[in-house]
């Protein structure tokens, strides 16, 4: 450092030669996904793999997973559903369970109401996504409500009908149900890195 003209504001580190530089939005990306990939359930087991993409998305846009799946048929059936989903279900608020009488109404009510703008939010990105659109309407996306305070998840609309097909049906709806999920997916990725 010279002491007769000492440089406060110093120049960042060059990269080097080829690196790109990276964004703001890219580094959060970065660390949004890296989160995702150490998120692990009661059992140890982590995130789908397929289904990755989607919670980081949805967290980059301050949605509180609290689950997913990717979709599975056949023997894989037997831990999962057989069609991908995410979860929304903002954490239970803090005293809730000790809480009595009123003061556990008063807490269920914000508790639900906090939920009920992650729907509302939701619906607004579901709008937005699905305005000239053409899919076919089993497979846009919709709420399937979970719990008591307004919690909900994300899944194609005839996904619960899955139990309805044969095998092969199964597994053809499953690829056109994980489509529009990574369609949606890229839509709020793309929405992310153009956003101001």
């Amino acid at each position: 450092m010279n002491l007769e003209k000492p440089n406060f504001n110093p120049e960042p580190p060059l990269q080097e030669q080829g690196e790109p530089v990276k964004s703001e939005k890219e580094i959060a990306w970065e660390q949004k996904r890296a989160e995702v990939d150490k998120i692990t359930d009661k059992l140890g087991l982590g995130i789908d793999e397929k289904i990755k993409e989607s919670v980081t998305a949805f967290q980059v846009h301050e949605f509180t997973t609290s689950q997913s799946c990717e979709g599975h048929t056949g023997e894989e059936e037997k831990h999962g559903a057989s069609f991908p989903w995410v979860e929304i279900y903002t954490p239970e608020p803090k005293g809730w369970r000790e809480s009595k009488g009123e003061k556990k109404k008063q807490l269920e009510r914000e508790w639900t109401i906090e939920n009920l703008k992650q729907r509302q939010k939701m619906m607004g990105y579901f709008a937005e996504f699905y305005q000239g659109r053409e899919t076919p309407f089993d497979a846009r996306l919709a709420f399937d409500r979970i719990g008591a305070f307004g919690g909900f998840r994300v899944q194609s609309f005839g996904a619960e009908m899955m139990k309805l097909l044969l095998p092969e049906e199964q597994i053809q709806k499953l690829e056109l149900y994980r489509k529009e999920m990574d369609d949606f997916t890229k839509f709020l990725k793309d929405r992310h890195f153009s956003k101001e």
